[in-house]
């Protein structure tokens, strides 16, 4: 290594003989609003932003790359039972789960008439595998909050398959700073999820009215005499920071709403943003389709909740998390003692199936989702004028998810499910395969439902996968050659070898500057996504299969999700916004 015991002086001395120049790019800077075409219509989850039309003709330069989408999103929390509640909710008792992209489904994608990214059902969980290895810890200090990214623990995770006090099936809910780890969720305590709740400390503001008619207490937000009880609420619209709204705990009624404006960049959505730097005419169009639904949660006595039923009208994810009812956490105190009953959580973007868009627009600044993109009135293009023509290069993926293949129910020995996936597709320029592995919930898992993990308001999948996941004799073929000289076995091997390098800055050889969310411990726990480098075999010119091979070694079977992650490419003219695939 060179010599590394003056560098600090080196350092000091380029600073001194440095020429100050002065840095003259842009002239000026505005930021182009679109709103969405729904027309209020939004029940159905789709969404479509189409900026064609509003940003043709633009003589200034887009910054895709910059852009994000401020999506309104409602959660409702009802008593759908018979039987009062012992309180109302409030802003602790549900929260987002890791990761704001977790609200969308699927994305699509088009530029200047040409589509480029096509809606697939699982695919943007791969955003989550991004996050997990392309973050920072400093940029979670920065933007976890507007990002709702800060990762769940793995000491937390706990399983029954009974009803508890936290839930059933795996709950990773706890709120409560001074529990200690417990090896299930039907003790009396359960450890605090620091991740979660660092998240809901960044729902939105509780707010009250002069009336009492929606069960508020009337007191100043936060108790500060800036947010007074009969303004606060619309501050909180005036300032979009969204609102939570406490409700009534009698039979019948809401409970609580939380209304969240959702600030989604769109390079965490795909990174097909990230090459979309400056065009002049960014004829984008984009279509979401959001998580919507609803799903209830039957309540006995003793503070006792279990899943009955999740029903996803739009999406296939509950982005949510109803906090634990186990002493001195969040839903403890709403729960009633002994009055049986049944909760009903329903979300979606602006409204949900009990909350109107005419109710969410009390709360929100605007009835619509809206697409910002700042454009810049450059100095000098010069350079994009003598070359306008740009080669993005950018990954994309396929997803196809294997139910009930590798393993089925809950056994008190291994399984030793073998699984041989054939991918139904064939891809040109592999860079690598994700295998994610969720819990197989058709007996079991739940008390009584069968809803898939990531549908449980319980658990923090899909930012966390099946608890104590134990595949082994990971193999992965591309045409007819393996991936590994051996199947994988050991945690060690694959975390080390393959997971930490993934998106890691200098293949993670850099101490000094690292990136990534997840360790060993949290990986090898919760987190345990098995990923194949196929970068060295694949071949950019030749379309070739992909199979997956592997061992079920827990005692519980399993759903495997595929990830194949590509590379594709386009040329985009960034002066008249015209695009040619490749």
């Amino acid at each position: 290594m060179a010599d590394a015991t003056q560098l600090s002086d080196q350092f000091l001395y380029q600073c001194a003989v440095k020429p100050d120049t002065p840095v003259k790019i842009s002239k000026s800077k505005t930021v182009v609003e679109v709103p969405d075409n729904n027309q209020g219509s939004y029940s159905s989850g789709l969404i479509t932003l189409d900026a064609a039309s509003q940003l043709n003709g633009s003589k200034r330069f887009g910054s895709i790359k910059d852009g994000y989408i401020i999506l309104p999103y409602v959660i409702t929390m009802k008593n759908a039972g018979a039987n009062d509640m012992a309180a109302a909710a409030h802003r602790f008792c549900l929260g987002l789960k890791c990761g704001v992209w977790n609200v969308v489904d699927a994305l699509e994608v088009e530029l200047n008439g040409q589509q480029l990214i096509n809606f697939e059902d699982y695919k943007l969980y791969w955003n989550n595998i991004r996050a997990q290895t392309e973050w920072t810890a400093a940029e979670v200090s920065k933007h976890g909050a507007d990002a709702y990214l800060y990762p769940d623990d793995w000491s937390s995770m706990a399983y029954s398959g009974s009803a508890t006090t936290a839930g059933d099936g795996f709950v990773n809910n706890g709120t409560y700073t001074a529990d200690v780890l417990g090896a299930t969720a039907t003790g009396s305590s359960l450890l605090l999820n620091k991740g979660y709740t660092n998240r809901l400390l960044a729902t939105p503001p509780p707010v009250a009215t002069t009336t009492t008619t929606l069960g508020d207490t009337g007191a100043k937000t936060f108790g500060w005499p800036t947010l007074q009880s009969g303004v606060s609420q619309a501050i909180a619209q005036q300032h979009g920071r969204g609102a939570f709204v406490a409700g009534l705990a009698t039979a019948g009624n809401i409970m609580g709403t939380g209304y969240y404006m959702l600030k989604i960049r769109l390079t965490d959505l795909h990174p097909i943003f990230k090459d979309l730097d400056l065009v002049a005419n960014p004829q984008l169009k984009l279509r979401l389709r959001v998580n919507t639904g609803y799903t209830d949660i039957t309540v006995a006595s003793g503070h006792v909740m279990s899943l009955s039923s999740t029903v996803m009208n739009a999406g296939k994810t509950v982005p949510f998390i109803v906090s634990s009812a186990t002493t001195n956490n969040a839903m403890n105190a709403v729960l009633h003692a002994t009055n049986p009953t049944t909760l009903r959580v329903a979300f979606g973007p602006l409204m949900n199936s009990l909350t109107t868009l005419a109710t969410a627009g009390n709360y929100f600044p605007f009835t619509t989702s809206h697409l910002l993109i700042p454009f810049y009135d450059l100095a000098n293009p010069t350079e994009i004028v003598r070359k306008p023509v740009k080669t993005c290069r950018y990954m994309d993926c396929y997803a196809q998810y294997f139910s009930g293949r590798a393993g089925t129910g809950v056994s008190s020995s291994q399984q030793n499910a073998s699984f041989n996936f054939q991918l139904s597709g064939t891809w040109k320029n592999v860079k690598y395969v994700a295998l994610i592995p969720f819990s197989e919930t058709s007996s079991g898992h739940f008390a009584t439902a069968t809803a898939q993990q990531f549908e449980s308001p319980f658990d923090s999948a899909p930012w966390t996968c099946q608890a104590g996941s134990s595949i082994r004799g990971f193999q992965v073929q591309i045409g007819n050659t393996n991936v590994f000289p051996k199947a994988i076995d050991y945690d060690y091997e694959q975390f080390l070898d393959e997971f930490a390098k993934i998106n890691a800055i200098n293949g993670d050889h850099s101490r000094e500057l690292t990136n990534g969310l997840i360790d060993l411990q949290k990986w090898s726990t919760v987190n345990r996504v098995l990923i194949a480098d196929c970068s060295r075999l694949t071949d950019p010119d030749v379309p070739q299969s992909v199979n997956v091979a592997g061992v079920n070694g827990s005692c519980q079977g399993t759903n495997v999700l595929i990830l194949v992650v590509f590379e594709k490419s386009f040329d985009i003219d960034r002066l008249t916004g015209e695009v040619s695939k490749d």
